[in-house]
């Protein structure tokens, strides 16, 4: 059966409103966040031809270390060799096709199949296939291990995330990274060091994160963070204040230079944690915010790298895996113990439960399930753009579209 292309499930004139400039334009229809055959759309063709973020180094941190990931639907297996790189396999036997890691584990010198036995190292080579032939050691019929592998899949990792690309044809990652390499180009991030990590589920589609990235909603949504409007625009130009600038692969939220600085938030005011170091004759960094398509968000503050990876689970269900990364001691030391908890309180709200509607990313994700719920309205399919405000949402739904295309 042929897979469904976009306009088949969105229309022909759905699209045709989005390619309209941003001032015309109409966004995604509802289908494109409720359809069960969009969802699978985008599963089938969107996610294996990118680099999508699945996890983070610290998840597999020492030699041997492994986890079970899924991406497209398709098993992984993310380990760290014999020599500590990291390293995605189908997770997959190479005799009857079961599952090889079924749950994390430490300390792994072999990967072992639970139905039959078959041993893989952690190179991904078939070692042992007892029994074959009725023999321990296969001697009467010697099988092809060489061929019989774990099959790898393309992986790369980048400030602490890894990402994969399934079907291998996407272009180099520092290559599909270099808008982001770009913003953080006067900052050292060798220094960073995980303090926390936190995993959630919203009820939402994932595309609504990407939705997000503006600063329109700030104050309404964040109250007591963003205070007022005139932190956000110029009231007499109306120029804001960001620079959004999608490129590429990825859509960023960038302080202008030169812009009034908000005032210090109160849960942070009064923690100093240690400035991220900038490379000598840089100017100080102010801090930016990006997505990286498409799965992926990168916030880099001025004392804290706060990365999300966003997992699509079903059209209205998404899991968020994020974490929290210090300079130096200042990620786990009992000095700055009180200054990670604001950060991270700042983030979570102080009881660290999704329904505590006091964090930034709680409340995000209350606003996308607010925004879920109402695309089961034929009202939905007339959303609209703000030219001043929403560049970046307009920029990243044309890019879906045109990475959903044959």
């Amino acid at each position: 059966m042929t897979l469904a292309s976009a306009e088949d499930i969105l229309g022909h004139d759905a699209l045709a409103a989005l390619s309209r400039p941003i001032e015309a334009a109409r966004g995604l229809p509802r289908s494109a966040y409720t359809s069960q055959g969009f969802f699978e759309l985008e599963q089938r063709r969107l996610f294996p031809r990118t680099w999508v973020g699945v996890a983070f180094a610290e998840d597999i941190p020492e030699r041997g270390d492994a986890m079970p990931a899924t991406v497209s639907e398709v098993p992984v297996v993310l380990l760290r060799d014999g020599a500590g790189e990291i390293r995605a396999f189908h997770n997959v036997c190479r005799h009857r096709a079961t599952i090889v890691l079924e749950r994390p584990a430490k300390g792994l010198s072999n990967l072992q199949c639970p139905y039959h036995a078959w041993t893989y190292g952690l190179d991904g080579e078939l070692k042992a296939t007892p029994f074959w032939d009725g023999t321990k050691g296969t001697s009467r019929a010697p099988f092809d291990r060489a061929s019989n592998g774990l099959v790898p899949i393309r992986c790369s990792v980048w400030n602490h995330i890894i990402f994969v690309n399934l079907d291998g044809k996407a272009a180099p990652l520092e290559q599909y990274l270099a808008p982001a390499d770009r913003l953080l180009a006067d900052i050292e991030l060798g220094s960073l060091r995980l303090g926390f990590r936190f995993t959630w589920d919203f009820k939402a589609n994932w595309k609504l994160v990407n939705d997000n990235w503006e600063v329109y909603h700030h104050v309404w949504v964040h109250e007591g963070v963003f205070d007022k409007m005139s932190d956000e625009v110029d009231f007499e130009t109306g120029e804001t204040y960001t620079e959004m600038k999608p490129d590429g692969n990825v859509l960023a939220l960038r302080r202008k230079r030169g812009a009034p600085a908000r005032p210090p938030s109160a849960p942070l005011s009064g923690y100093a944690m240690p400035l991220i170091p900038v490379k000598p004759g840089a100017p100080p960094f102010a801090g930016c915010t990006s997505v990286i398509l498409p799965n992926t968000t990168v916030t880099m503050g001025v004392s804290t790298y706060s990365p999300a990876i966003y997992t699509p689970i079903a059209p209205g269900l998404t899991r968020a895996h994020m974490a929290w990364y210090f300079v130096g001691d200042a990620a786990t030391s009992a000095e700055f113990a009180a200054g990670r908890d604001r950060v991270i309180d700042r983030w979570l709200g102080p009881s660290r439960r999704f329904e505590d509607r006091s964090g930034i990313r709680s409340q995000d994700h209350r606003c996308m399930e607010l925004q879920q719920a109402a695309r089961f309205s034929p009202v939905a399919d007339n959303v609209q753009f703000s030219p001043s405000w929403e560049v970046n949402v307009h920029y990243f739904q044309k890019w879906l579209l045109s990475q959903l295309a044959e």
